[in-house]
């Protein structure tokens, strides 16, 4: 009977260790895509305002070339 038992336990605890390391290893990957994706979603931010700050730049060089020449 406590052979059964210990070995019921065991079976129990090698169960819950195996669903434990499947449960960190999904959210380990989930981990990894998050940050892969944000990464992404930062990057395309980053561009769009360099963008609009070099067509906003380019815009106030001839807008100041052109008052230089009403001089």
């Amino acid at each position: 009977m406590t052979a059964t038992a210990n070995f019921r336990q065991v079976a129990q605890y090698i169960g819950l260790a195996i669903c434990g390391l499947i449960v960190r290893t999904a959210f380990g990957i989930l981990d990894i895509l998050w940050g892969i994706i944000t990464e992404i979603v930062n990057g395309v931010f980053r561009v769009a305002i360099g963008v609009i700050v070099a067509i906003l730049s380019t815009i106030a060089f001839f807008g100041f070339i052109l008052w230089l020449f009403t001089l």
